[in-house]
């Protein structure tokens, strides 16, 4: 069965070329970004001004407008635009796998650069991908997450309540023990304590 894949930002730092491969290897039916992931996943194929895998945060509270073009990509995106050539979400896109985003509100740097229409539209493109997450939970389903501690697994947990979901598997995937993702996904099967490039590389070698 493929997978259903959460992630957060962390996976797209540590792990990305072992993620393209996942992807490419055709293992995954959804990716599910959060804020963090996504934009991450932008930046980094159209700046090439980052020396790391981001700016720090005591650069970005002086002066954040170096987020500005890679935020107005996401926010392209999130209005129904396409993926920059080279991004996780393009390649999951090209190869017809649905591709999903949660976050709260003012929870990323990059919604600083949308406005009252934008952040509507947000709200209503988020109730709209979480129907579509509670009508995919009502069959049988693998879900892994990856890197977020409070997102993905809030969410998570609300489409298993709405969908009534029986008969599935969800694993976590931390280097860290995170009190959400134990108690709200783990609980359906395993936590994984090891490095995302660690897990995914294992993933590779699966039939």
């Amino acid at each position: 069965m493929k997978k259903i894949l959460a992630i957060g930002g962390a996976v797209i730092k540590t792990a990305k070329e072992e993620l393209r491969q996942v992807i490419e290897a055709n293992k995954i039916e959804m990716l599910i970004h959060n804020g963090g992931s996504i934009f991450h996943d932008f930046q980094q194929v159209v700046d090439d001004q980052l020396k790391d895998h981001s700016y720090p945060l005591s650069d970005l509270l002086k002066d954040f407008s170096q987020n500005e073009y890679p935020s107005k990509l996401v926010w392209n995106w999130v209005l129904g635009g396409a993926a920059p050539l080279g991004s996780i979400t393009e390649l999951c896109e090209s190869k017809g796998i649905e591709v999903f985003m949660f976050t709260g509100q003012a929870c990323d740097f990059w919604q600083m650069f949308g406005g009252p229409d934008e952040w509507a539209e947000f709200g209503r493109d988020s109730y709209f991908s979480y129907k579509h997450l509670v009508t995919r939970f009502r069959e049988p389903f693998h879900y892994i997450c990856m890197g977020s501690a409070v997102i993905h697994p809030e969410v998570f947990i609300k489409a298993v309540a709405e969908s009534k979901a029986t008969g599935f598997t969800a694993d976590v995937v931390d280097f860290k023990d995170m009190y959400r993702p134990k108690t709200r996904i783990a609980k359906f099967g395993t936590y994984y304590k090891m490095t995302h490039k660690e897990f995914l590389t294992r993933w590779l070698t699966e039939k």
